[in-house]
């Protein structure tokens, strides 16, 4: 199998998405396609085989946009609505495809999950649904997963927590975080090929890292690439990739696909 990563953006806005409903466009300019944003969600191939990294509230429009028709995997960073209400549209992938779709999240996310799509999950004489997904609690910081090689990694998102993943030591996904267990986290992750962190807003949020704080992070990371991601409509592209490009930093975009 190739060890390359091929990674398309899904979706990089927060809950609401760019233009919120009554098309508020907040401060980004409606003209630029790049500042239209769905909720969060990336897609990684390796060779033959694919990863789904959540499944947003618009998940059918991406799978149709970018052309997606299979789907090996899914790994959640938490159940957080934004990030896991597409899961439905799973169904067609699987019914499609006749194979039921493994999923991974942590136990309590997996609960939820199952709770609220109990369907997908489980069939009884109520609904009658075959089910189409299969439950794998994530209980290890390492995960070996269609080619991939994944370390979990526990982080702070307010009263609650949320995952992020490296992927093969090239490839770190941070959304949704407020602050990082590990002290040493970003020191080692420093350097990396790819990193992409929330950045929801400038002010501070009480389970959301800031703008400032993030900006203190990229630069103590100085990875090769670092894409902000799960952002409102207060962070318009052009903005910030006029003052960030030059350090490497970018606003990442709906449809941004990238070879690591």
């Amino acid at each position: 199998m190739t060890d390359k990563i091929e990674l398309t953006v899904l979706g990089c806005g927060s809950s609401f998405g760019v233009p919120l409903s009554h098309n508020i466009w907040g401060n980004c300019d409606s003209t630029n396609p790049k500042n239209y944003r769905t909720r969060p969600s990336i897609y990684l191939k390796k060779g033959d085989k694919s990863i789904l990294i959540d499944t947003s509230p618009d998940l059918r429009h991406q799978l149709i946009t970018n052309k997606i028709d299979t789907v090996d995997a899914v790994i959640f960073t938490h159940a957080h609505a934004d990030h896991t209400h597409g899961i439905n549209d799973l169904r067609s992938i699987a019914l499609i495809n006749k194979k039921k779709i493994p999923v991974f999240a942590d136990k309590n996310s997996l609960n939820t999950i199952k709770n609220s799509f109990s369907y997908l999950f489980t069939k009884n004489d109520k609904h009658g649904y075959e089910p189409i997904l299969q439950k794998n609690i994530i209980d290890n910081e390492i995960l070996d997963l269609n080619g991939f090689k994944i370390r979990v990694v526990k982080q702070n998102h307010g009263s609650t927590d949320s995952y992020g993943f490296i992927f093969d030591d090239k490839l770190a996904y941070n959304l949704d975080i407020k602050h990082f267990y590990d002290e040493n986290y970003l020191e080692g992750i420093k350097g990396i090929k790819c990193w992409f962190v929330g950045c929801l807003r400038y002010e501070d949020h009480p389970s959301h890292a800031s703008y400032e704080e993030v900006m203190n992070w990229t630069n103590k990371v100085n990875a090769k690439q670092t894409f902000l991601s799960h952002m409102t409509a207060i962070i318009d592209y052009d903005t910030e990739y006029s003052k960030l490009s030059a350090k490497n930093v970018y606003p990442a975009y709906d449809g941004l696909k990238i070879s690591l």
